[in-house]
């Protein structure tokens, strides 16, 4: 039963897509991506054509949400329609993603397109995806996540709490690194630890 659900909602929207197309309604379509969420959304794309695709992925705005969904596509997708765009929009598109998903995107595509999207990057995005890259493709390394949420040693645990809120793109922080003045590494405290020590 909810199976059958599923698949209707999804007939549902995925014939709205369609409708809001041949109207050329682009503010009605890009209203329903962003009510649509990016799993979802890539879900869809494997019912829609190539030109249909196409047509809404040019809707999508650089976004988290869109990282998201080209990494949620089918691979295929996602090759053709990165493949198919200009270098300085997936660029933008991936400074909303994290390393990991910056990674396995460029590592889909054919290496001069990719290199033509990395020198896009910021200088330290550049460096962390150039990093990952390095690894074997079947390697543990290209899945690390080499984001580490790090702190002066003298901050006071309130105040590292409240950096780590502020902190929008902290992904699966465990432990905080604190740092001497000269930015050399001087412990290491579980996210555990700080939240329960006092001060």
């Amino acid at each position: 039963m909810k199976k059958e659900l599923f698949s209707n909602e999804i007939t549902i929207l995925r014939d709205t897509f369609r409708r809001l197309l041949r109207r050329r309604a682009k503010t009605n379509i890009i209203k329903l991506i962003d009510k649509t969420h990016p799993a979802d959304l890539a879900l869809l794309f494997r019912y829609f054509n190539e030109n249909e695709q196409g047509e809404i992925f040019n809707d999508l705005k650089p976004s988290e949400d869109t990282a998201e969904f080209l990494n949620e596509l089918d691979e295929s997708i996602s090759i053709r329609l990165i493949e198919n765009e200009s270098p300085e929009r997936i660029a933008q598109i991936l400074e909303y993603a994290s390393s990991n998903e910056q990674a396995y995107l460029m590592g889909l595509i054919d290496n001069t397109y990719a290199s033509s999207v990395i020198d896009l990057l910021k200088a330290e995005k550049q460096e962390e995806l150039e990093e990952m890259m390095a690894y074997p493709e079947d390697s543990a390394g290209i899945l690390m996540y080499t984001d580490v949420f790090t702190l002066h040693e003298e901050t006071k645990a309130k105040d590292a709490i409240y950096a780590l809120q502020d902190q929008e793109d902290a992904e699966m922080v465990f432990y905080l690194y604190t740092l001497d003045n000269d930015g050399r590494l001087t412990g290491v405290i579980s996210l555990r630890d700080l939240v329960t020590t006092s001060g």
